[in-house]
């Protein structure tokens, strides 16, 4: 049997207990103490037994689930409420989302089974789920996604980590502040509205817009899956219709032979000289060019060629963008100076944009 607990005040006994230290993270309070409304101590023993043993089933159960319904920490205390709701099958949802008949199943549920008093608030969808503002509610996408990250360089994750941070910057300029949680699809076709006057006057390209929304729509699926949410995503189906481009013109031979002509780039820093050369004969992209590692560069082979591939620096667009490139010509004389090098040194992996060396300020020229 557990230990007593019992103080006596006045005629009636009190359970007294503190909360065991292994429990220290899953319950916020220090020490438990009321009234157990009976001054006669047999019934007070056992009434104090029963309260230990539900009180150990409870810690024990927030102890697995690492989260504690008890919890000083909204968050916490919402994904615990969420965990017990799935945990006997239902699907997370608050109370005033309920249809009375599922709030009838619920409760039959609460009669058939044994909960603690914090659970079955659970069940009932009475946890109400924390107040979150976008920019919480990206810090948590972006630690839920880490593992996507994990071999990309610092300067790829900077570039797609402000993408996310200026859609919603942009979304809380048309919008305002708003709660992740009471987000709702007029918020949304607003947001749309917004970046439509922008294209029309400031002639902005509707893709901006849609990568923008695309962010958004993947923040708040995320958010869903964390809460375990069957909530619709309100960015769904949202998007802008794109017009038509004209695909860039390639260079034609004439205007590649005289991009190589020596002296034809001297204003140019002598890396993105070598750059655009190993880009002639290869059709690389300039990112997979400027993120060859010195294993990716193969010249003591019957053919000397480059091997595209995932490597520590950077990842891969897609699947298929894995290959081998012979070298021949000013391409094969750049990876040479490239090795010779010893690699691209402090511009590997950088997101690369040509300048006139003597240009101050630089004039950013995209190769």
């Amino acid at each position: 049997m557990w230990g007593l607990h019992l103080k006596q005040k006045g005629r009636w006994w009190h359970y007294y207990r503190a909360v065991p230290k292994e429990f220290h993270d899953v319950d916020h309070r220090r020490l438990i103490s009321f009234s157990l409304k009976t001054a006669d101590f047999s019934e007070a023993k056992l009434k104090a037994a029963q309260c230990s043993f539900e009180l150990d089933q409870e810690w024990q159960g927030a102890k697995a689930r690492g989260v504690s319904l008890e919890s000083n920490d909204l968050r916490k205390k919402y994904s615990a409420a969420v965990e017990v709701q799935m945990s006997v099958g239902l699907t997370p949802k608050p109370t005033e989302q309920m249809p009375d008949g599922e709030l009838l199943e619920r409760l039959c549920l609460l009669l058939e089974q044994q909960h603690t008093k914090p659970e079955q608030k659970a069940v009932l969808g009475m946890v109400e789920p924390p107040k979150l503002t976008l920019s919480d509610a990206f810090d948590r996408f972006w630690d839920y996604i880490r593992d996507e990250w994990r071999k990309v360089r610092r300067d790829q994750q900077r570039v797609k980590r402000n993408i996310y941070l200026k859609s919603i910057r942009n979304f809380e300029t048309a919008i305002g502040q708003i709660n992740y949680h009471d987000l709702e699809r007029k918020h949304v076709i607003a947001f749309r509205s917004w970046w439509v006057a922008r294209i029309e006057n400031e002639g902005l390209k509707p893709y901006t817009a849609n990568r923008e929304i695309n962010s958004l729509r993947r923040l708040v699926n995320v958010n869903r899956d964390i809460d375990g949410s069957a909530l619709p995503n309100p960015f769904t189906g949202v998007r802008l219709k794109e017009e038509f481009e004209v695909s860039r013109i390639p260079l034609d031979e004439s205007q590649i032979r005289q991009l190589i002509v020596p002296g034809s780039l001297d204003p140019l820093h002598e890396d993105f000289q070598r750059l655009l050369r190993l880009l002639v004969n290869t059709g690389m992209r300039p990112v997979e060019a400027i993120g060859l590692e010195l294993d990716d560069i193969i010249l003591d082979d019957g053919v000397p060629h480059v091997h595209v591939r995932r490597n520590s620096t950077r990842g891969l667009k897609t699947a298929h963008s894995e290959r081998l490139l012979p070298l021949l010509g000013v391409s094969l004389e750049a990876a040479q100076d490239v090795v010779a090098m010893g690699g691209w040194g402090k511009r590997l992996g950088k997101n690369m944009y040509a300048r006139p060396q003597s240009a101050k300020p630089y004039g950013q020229v995209g190769l």
